[in-house]
């Protein structure tokens, strides 16, 4: 189901739907009673806060007050028109201008002279009589104001010259370019808002500023004589005659009007703008856990069933349809994301199908523990009458880090921790302290649950894991200024009891883990790494050559492990089982085989390469029917790979009949998979070296290291550790391992006193082995491996202590189909003195 992309995309949906759930959930049973509450009914006990509330109504006096004070404070809107310059200084050039043509008309209609020098010629009184009959349509009707006599007189006297009409138009625009009001009280009421002033020409606003002082900027109407008369000592200091002088003066102050005037249409479209936009006026009501919201009898009121639901929706941090969203965004995007990361990141986080479903089962298991926890303590807190928060310190929070780093590794309980602490966080109302608490327990859980070598040291771990919690508490208390509150001690112990029940509960769940999973743990390694296993116990009744050999390959595994930060656990103890198939035909093997005694010498060659490889088929079998792990049983499917049983092939080769089908090369290898981890592919490594050492004669550590360069570039060149993430810089540090292992159980022995013997015939006797008869071979490749190496010492072709630059033997020859294609020799390996 899981393998076809539909069904994972439909197990991950599920997944986060179930997450999302999860932290959403509330278990609270009273809530139910408490929605069926109706206004009308009567309460048949009293009904209590469950916890801290607010609860907020709208005051419409409140609302009302806030309004009116905003539409107070917006500034009023003033309108200054530029234009009514233009437009008196236009009236008073068309009035002096109609007068002079008239008066000009009547004094002498058929003169052609300009009016200025016919009326210059009239007697004065003359111009005011003839002046008086046109003043009403020709000069009081385009002036707009209503002269006094003797200032229009006077103005008809100096025949309403050019000259004092300039005068006139200069003095009244000096004046009305000031902003005019019409009355000083406007300005008072808006003096400390200030005002808006829109400066207008034809209607059209031009700009627009805010103007606070008023004072400074603005004239009333009454004061605009005394500005005429102040502009008049200067623009009329020309003007002789008194009464012409009087009556400019008189006429400019009469034709003054104000320019400003307040917009009050504008003005209230605003301040109901600026009230439309004040929200409602809430009164707020603090209600305390405990308190009393209905007495027992009372009759449910509105104001009742309101503060019921704002305590129900309060409690509900997701009631509403976006916070759920939210929710679900929040989980996808923790969970992507940090996925994502650690695929790309992190060397050791490729997870497979069994990893995520684990995973998933334990985010969604921890989770519900914690929202079951967070339920229960909030009952608590109801009963015994103290805080809920710090109750949660009790939570096993870091049970969910160790039983990941126990089951997988750190890469996988880093991330799980992140998420898992995240959530908790969202599940505690947002809590950024419940959040860091969790995601530090976890942390150090996952730490002390890196090299667990028994099930009690869990319980260490959780006690470890506990002293820290009980210091994060501390660290929250003193920054929450509580430290000296009553709840201090029993906080720290909530604390300590957390760690130590993330213990007890990861040793509960591991043996369920190990056994619905099919993973296989520390604590399940250690277990099987008792030499009491009837396995192992069988091995060495049956095969104790095999055995011995499965020990010295351990210590191989384990170093080689350890040098490159492997799993040395398991190299150990899957090297221990990974030939136990050969207690089925032990007398087959060359290492359990008595001198003189070899039964393959009545077999042919592919009966003799049948039972050899039968080895691995009975040892998976041996491991199923004692029920070891999945990952014991690869060690024993994969240490060979498909690597070629050389010997009983070469033999097949030379015993080859024309007239007969040619040798399969494929009836001589072995079935394989090849090495699918680097703990595997340690144990082919040693696998093979371990049993040719002991074939080489004179394992001297020169010699001890080109054996492990030439078995290793075997391996290499073959293809065996291609489906492995061994890299070259792994090999070589594997390399030195094996030969440090090596130079120690073949190390010199001292010759002591009264211990004789012809060393020269001895070392001849091992230089110079005749060809193995057939009670003397090892029944696999690891025999002509070891050949090669002695003939290319005897021949000469090699003769660097490290394996450099050795030429392949004359058998090598047979051997050109073990591979698609021969990869070019390893460099140098376990380089660093002999």
């Amino acid at each position: 189901m899981f393998s076809h992309p539909a069904g994972q995309l439909a197990a991950f949906a599920g997944f986060v739907v179930a997450l999302v759930l999860l932290v959403t959930a509330d278990f609270d049973q009273s809530e139910r009673l408490l929605r069926e509450l109706a206004v009308g009914d009567t309460a048949t006990k009293d009904i209590i806060a469950q916890r801290d509330f607010t609860y907020v109504q709208r005051d419409e006096v409140a609302t009302r007050m806030q309004r009116e004070q905003v539409a107070n404070e917006t500034p009023a809107v003033f309108d200054w028109q530029e234009g009514l310059n233009a437009q008196l200084r236009k009236s008073i050039s068309e009035a002096f201008d109609q007068m002079r043509v008239q008066l000009a008309l009547r004094i002498d209609g058929q003169s052609d002279e300009a009016p200025e020098q016919i009326i210059a010629r009239a007697d004065p009184a003359r111009r005011v009589a003839i002046s008086r009959e046109l003043r009403q349509e020709h000069f009081d009707q385009k002036l707009g104001v209503q002269l006094r006599d003797s200032d229009f007189e006077a103005f008809a006297r100096n025949g309403f010259s050019a000259g004092t009409e300039s005068q006139l138009v200069e003095l009244v625009s000096e004046v009305m370019s000031n902003i005019i009001v019409a009355s000083r009280r406007i300005l008072e009421m808006e003096r400390e808002r200030g005002i808006f002033l829109r400066r207008m020409r034809e209607n059209q606003v031009l700009i627009e500023y805010h103007v606070a002082d008023i004072d400074s900027r603005f004239v009333s109407l009454e004061r605009t004589p005394v500005l005429v008369e102040e502009a008049a000592a200067t623009s009329l200091t020309s003007v002789g005659d008194r009464e012409l002088r009087n009556a400019i003066i008189s006429t400019a102050s009469s034709l003054m009007r104000p320019n400003t005037n307040i917009n009050q249409s504008e003005t209230l479209a605003r301040r109901s703008q600026v009230q439309s936009g004040v929200a409602d006026q809430l009164v707020r009501e603090e209600i305390r856990e405990g308190q009393v919201l209905i007495h027992r009898g009372e009759v449910v009121t509105q104001r009742h069933r309101r503060q019921i639901d704002t305590m129900l929706n309060a409690e509900r941090s997701f009631e509403s349809t976006q916070g759920f969203a939210g929710v679900v965004l929040l989980s996808l995007i923790f969970v992507t994301t940090l996925h994502i990361f650690g695929r790309r990141n992190l060397r050791f986080f490729a997870s497979s199908t069994k990893d995520l479903i684990f995973v998933a089962a334990s985010m969604l298991l921890m989770l519900g523990l914690t929202r079951f926890s967070i339920v229960v303590s909030e009952l608590l807190a109801q009963q015994l009458g103290f805080p809920s928060n710090f109750l949660l310190f009790g939570i096993p929070f870091a049970a969910a880090g160790m039983l990941i780093r126990l089951v997988l590794n750190s890469e996988h309980a880093t991330i799980f921790t992140i998420v898992f602490a995240l959530l908790v966080g969202v599940m505690g109302d947002q809590s950024l302290e419940l959040a860091s608490f969790a995601a530090i327990g976890g942390f150090v859980g996952a730490g002390g649950a890196t090299k667990v070598r028994s099930r009690l040291a869990l319980i260490w771990s959780g006690l470890i894991v506990g002293g820290v919690n009980a210091l994060l508490v501390l660290a929250i208390l003193l920054m929450n200024a509580e430290l000296f509150s009553f709840t201090t001690l029993a906080a720290l112990g909530l604390a300590v009891f957390g760690g130590v029940l993330s213990g007890f509960l990861v040793s509960a769940l591991l043996p369920i883990v190990e056994s619905v999973f099919e993973y296989t743990t520390d604590v399940k390694l250690l277990e099987l790494a008792n030499l009491d296993h009837p396995a192992l116990r069988e091995l060495i009744m049956r095969a104790p050559g095999s055995y011995h050999h499965s020990m010295m390959v351990s210590s191989l595994c384990e170093a080689a492990a350890e040098s490159i930060q492997a799993n040395a656990l398991l190299a150990r103890v899957g090297a221990y089982y990974h030939d136990i198939g050969k207690a089925k035909n032990p007398g087959y093997f060359a290492e359990n085989q008595k001198l003189g005694m070899n039964p393959h010498d009545k077999l042919k060659p592919n009966m003799s390469a049948l039972i050899i490889k039968a080895h691995v088929k009975d040892g998976l079998e041996m491991a199923r029917q004692h029920r070891l792990p999945k990952a014991i049983q690869d060690f024993i499917a994969q240490h060979h790979g498909t690597s070629l049983i050389a010997y009983f092939y070469h033999k097949a080769k030379q015993q080859e009949d024309p007239d007969i089908q040619e040798v399969d090369e494929k009836d001589y290898r072995y079935p394989g998979p090849r090495p699918q981890s680097r703990e595997i592919a340690i144990c082919l490594l040693a696998d093979g070296i371990e049993a040719a050492s002991r074939a080489m004669p004179e394992p001297t550590p020169a010699k001890l290291k080109g054996l492990v360069q030439t078995m290793i570039s075997n391996a290499f060149t073959t293809g065996q550790l291609d489906e492995c993430d061994l890299t070259l810089k792994d090999l070589n540090t594997i390399a030195t391992a094996f030969h440090r292992i090596l130079t120690g159980i073949y190390h010199h022995r001292p010759e002591y006193p009264g211990e004789k013997k012809d060393k020269s015939s001895d070392v001849d006797k091992r230089q110079k082995p005749k060809k193995p008869k057939d009670e003397e071979v090892a029944t696999s490749d690891v025999w002509e491996l070891t050949e090669r190496a002695r003939q290319e010492e005897e021949n000469g072709s090699g003769t660097d202590a490290a394996g450099e630059g050795r030429k392949p033997s004359a058998g090598g020859t047979a051997r050109k189909n073990d591979k698609d294609s021969r990869r070019t020799t390893l460099p140098r390996l376990g380089g660093g003195g002999s």
